[in-house]
């Protein structure tokens, strides 16, 4: 007999835990197991087993509680190999995550240890020859000669009878059975031509292959070849018979990816990302688990893709927010990378035109590697930069969204038969909907938040708990019907622009039209295709895209993002700008970028216009050390949440002051109440600890965590979240 440690399928601090069950035979560590527990029928995840020589009976009278067996066992072999499960528990312990929720992180849905199973292995009828003969008539033994050209051929394609082929079964000649079919998220793509690196680029490669097992920062500005690159890397370790991880942002971004990946190592490429079908995603998986693919592409959480023999890990656009987890456990790609590649002795490469603050501080100490390239393919010359300051079009009467030179521009640009990309990131209609005769602004009734006007669906919709209401009648406060939509979004910019401009054909692209699967694909494919000459978009087009006929790029509201009370908003603005300015002037023909903004001299602003990273680096590095934040400390939050609004500032208060008390060498910050006091009903404070050492607080964050959300659990719960990227 056997007892075994399982943990339960609930992702909750109180049960983070491991409970015993029996067991008859001997389990492996890491499957999954069906189990009762209380009144429940659930999944639970191996921890261990250790063989008892006692009965049932005894165990009970010495441990004094009743032992169950386990119902059934679910998988055959271990989820994860040995490193992805150590992995797991060292993630659980560096986020003060349950342990469960790192297990879930880690796996498709199908095979996280989760009740609500999907779906399950695709197959389909397959034509095998059992048996070298003659058949008995000219027109069987035609059919048969093809089925012997084409070994396993799927029933539904032998263009032959199914009378003709029963007969074929009867004489022995073959068998039809059922066979295993992966599904294919992606289309099959040509082998791409070989493309001869630039010196720069060649440089390189020479020098990340020649140093392996470190940290590289690749700094190359926008079209200078980074994927190029990536992919004569790839090709090496490829050869090497090494694995490789090419990790991106956005999802967006990772079909565009794939595609090159495809075209250049063909079926030895897997795809793991949020938008694949649960069957895509499951198939996939396991493709990778049974090492039928060497190149694993995909987003955030394909990090964890069980790859074995890791010679290099890419992440490309490494600055964006994308690559860190919001939710438990709340992890950062670049930091899960790092523990692969030690473990592997792999290769990490960072790659972006506008890097992180983190990343090229730690390259300028030595402690990466830094690479550059400074120029763009065959020295394309960097778009031309123009900033509009909005305040003096205000003072000669253009109250318009869009300035006069933008207007110019996109005429001019369209009567070329050349393309426009428009940035505003705000999605939606319009920011908010006012009484006009009360001033009543329509608000979420769970968030502190006002509702957003998505005029093309007549709805108004909260973008944080998707709370949503039909476009009101009257209004709530004072029965009015007069209403006004204030501020705008990509809705109405698309609105204006085919009022306003002769010959425009508006793609949208931002969350609302890519919900659909493909739907990031299909309309690329059509702006490509010159099926639009204008493609409006929030942040999510500012990456990757690469159209040889964009010549104008414009900006419609730099400050959105400058505005944020964060202490990277001047870091993303930049980044933001640099990386939409990118995707103008790809092609022959020389770029042109507009940005509109209130704020005409702010360095964000003037150092983006002149493409110089170097300048914008230094100079918010300064403001940086004065203020002590990141990289010149490292920085945890804490959320303090409740449904009772009475208790949550004094448990906050409670907090800071153990944190005082228990801390050495750390600066605290609050508690105050977050930008979004109230989310989903539930209200929340947060702190902010900035820390050298996390040594210094580790311990005292543990003690938080443990006490407020085990022990004191239902009251109020403690959020810790260490290298924090929002601050909602």
């Amino acid at each position: 007999m056997y007892i075994v440690k399982v943990l339960v399928e609930h992702p909750v601090h109180s049960l983070d835990t491991t409970f015993d069950y029996l067991s008859h035979e001997p389990l492996l560590k890491g499957i999954r197991v069906w189990i009762r527990f209380g009144y429940q029928k659930i999944i639970g995840y191996v921890e261990s087993i250790e063989e008892t020589v006692l009965s049932q009976e005894e165990l009970e009278k010495q441990v004094g509680f009743h032992y169950q067996y386990i119902i059934d066992v679910i998988d055959e072999e271990p989820l994860l190999n040995e490193e992805l499960q150590d992995l797991a528990n060292q993630l659980s312990r560096m986020t003060l995550s349950p342990r469960i929720s790192c297990l879930q992180a880690m796996l498709p849905t199908q095979l996280k240890p989760a009740s609500h199973q999907a779906v399950g292995m695709k197959t389909q009828l397959c034509v095998e020859v059992i048996m070298d003969q003659s058949a008995k008539t000219v027109k069987q033994q035609e059919c048969l000669s093809f089925l012997k050209k084409h070994p396993d051929i799927p029933l539904k394609e032998v263009p032959y009878s199914r009378a003709l082929l029963k007969n074929l079964e009867k004489q022995g000649c073959i068998q039809i059975i059922e066979k295993e079919v992966y599904r294919q998220p992606f289309s099959m793509t040509h082998q791409a031509k070989h493309i001869q690196l630039t010196v720069q680029q060649q440089k390189v490669v020479d020098g990340i292959l020649s140093h392996q097992g470190r940290v590289a920062l690749l700094h190359g500005v926008t079209g200078s070849g980074k994927t190029e690159v990536y992919l004569t890397l790839a090709a090496h370790y490829l050869k090497n018979n090494q694995a490789v991880m090419m990790l991106v942002p956005e999802i967006s971004l990772t079909p565009m990816m794939v595609e090159v990946f495809r075209e250049r190592f063909g079926d030895q490429v897997a795809i793991l990302h949020s938008r694949l079908s649960q069957g895509e995603k499951y198939d996939e998986y396991r493709r990778i688990k049974r090492q039928e693919v060497k190149i694993v592409v995909g987003a955030r959480s394909a990090v964890f893709a069980p790859l074995e023999n890791i010679g290099i890990i890419i992440l490309d656009e490494e600055h964006d927010p994308s690559y860190k987890q919001e939710s438990k456990p709340r992890y950062l790609t670049s930091q899960i990378a790092k523990i692969r590649a030690k473990t592997h002795h792999a290769s990490v490469v960072l790659g972006s035109a506008t890097p992180s603050l983190e990343s090229y501080a730690r390259a300028l100490k030595g402690i990466y590697d830094l690479y550059e390239l400074p120029d763009r393919i065959n020295q394309k010359p960097l778009p031309h930069v123009e900033i509009v300051d909005m305040i003096q079009q205000t003072r000669q009467h253009n109250y318009s969204l869009f300035s006069i030179p933008m207007k110019q521009s996109i005429q001019t640009t369209i009567d070329k038969g050349e393309q426009v990309i428009l940035l505003l990131n705000k999605r939606g209609y319009a920011t908010y909907v006012q009484c006009q005769d009360c001033g009543e602004v329509l608000k979420c009734p769970h968030c502190d938040v006002t509702l957003t006007d998505h005029r093309s669906e007549h709805k108004l919709k909260c973008h944080y708990c998707e709370y949503m209401i039909d476009y009101p009648r009257v209004c709530p406060h004072c029965g009015s019907t007069h209403f006004k939509s204030i501020g705008y979004g990509t809705q109405k910019i698309e609105e204006e622009i085919e009022k306003l401009f002769h010959g425009a054909k508006v793609l949208r692209y931002d969350v609302d039209t890519t919900r659909q699967k493909n739907g990031h694909l299909k309309l690329l494919e059509k702006f490509r295709n010159k099926e639009a000459n204008i493609l409006l978009g929030t942040q999510m087009i500012a990456k990757g895209l690469d159209f040889e006929d964009v010549t104008f790029v414009g900006v419609l509201n730099a400050d959105l993002s400058l505005n944020v009370p964060d202490f990277r908003a001047s870091e993303r603005t930049f980044q933001l700008l640099c990386q939409v300015s990118g995707r103008s002037g790809r092609g022959q023909k020389q770029g042109h970028v507009i940005i509109q903004t209130y704020n005409p001299d702010h360095y964000a602003i003037t150092c983006a216009a002149k493409h110089d990273y170097v300048s914008f680096f230094h100079q918010e590095m300064k403001y940086r050390q004065v203020a002590k934040y990141p990289p010149y400390c490292h920085m945890v939050s804490i959320l303090i949440q409740s449904k009772q609004e009475k208790w949550i500032h004094q448990v906050a208060m409670d907090v800071k002051n153990y944190l005082q008390t228990h801390s050495h060498q750390t600066i605290i910050l609050g508690p105050a109440k977050s930008t979004i006091y109230k989310m989903q009903d539930i209200y929340r404070e947060r702190i902010l600890v900035k820390f050298l050492n996390s040594k210094d607080i580790y311990e005292a964050l543990n003690n938080i965590n443990d006490y407020y959300n085990k022990q004191q659990k239902g009251k109020v719960r403690i959020v810790c979240d260490f290298n924090p990227y929002s601050q909602i």
